[in-house]
């Protein structure tokens, strides 16, 4: 009986563990689509009402929008902390993403630090334009995200539920 329930126990946390790395796939797409949806926030405000980046900072952590995006909710009090330091907001930026990735990957991190590297650069123009470029990266990141949910997404469920059914076999 001991010995049934060991492999019961056994099979569900295999089963469990390629449910979680699905999981993880689907929450890296969540965040790739506000990544996109936030450099689409950035262009707006720039374009409409040019706002100091620290007002950025504020309204960016306030946004309901951005819950995968976690280092939102960092980024004022880092951004206040270095620019009345003397830093810049790009280190406050940086600073916040690396404190919390969430299911970022390294790519994905890049593409925010490109970001954070843009904003308060220049003048309201060339930030539209290199967050147009931003952009165009990030829909080819969501792309990809999804592409790689729908293939790999799957292949984890089944691997940790032939895992699971190999280990039962063998306890057997």
């Amino acid at each position: 009986m001991i010995r049934l329930a060991g492999i019961l126990l056994l099979l569900s946390m295999s089963v469990l563990t390629g449910c979680i790395a699905a999981r993880d796939l689907k929450a890296r797409v969540r965040a790739v689509r506000e990544i996109r949806f936030l450099i689409e926030e950035l262009r707006l405000m720039i374009r409409y009402e040019a706002p100091e980046v620290s007002e950025i900072a504020r309204r960016l952590s306030e946004d309901d929008n951005f819950h995968e995006l976690g280092f939102l909710r960092l980024l004022p009090g880092y951004a206040e902390a270095s620019l009345s330091g003397g830093g810049t907001f790009r280190e406050a930026w940086t600073r916040a993403l690396s404190e919390e990735r969430g299911y970022l990957s390294e790519e994905d991190v890049s593409l925010l630090e490109r970001t954070g590297s843009i904003l308060g650069s220049c003048d309201c123009e060339g930030q539209l334009s290199k967050l147009s470029v931003c952009s165009a990266e990030a829909d080819r990141l969501c792309e990809e995200a999804r592409e790689q949910y729908s293939a790999k997404g799957r292949l984890y469920r089944s691997l940790g539920a032939i895992a699971g059914a190999l280990i039962a076999v063998i306890a057997v």
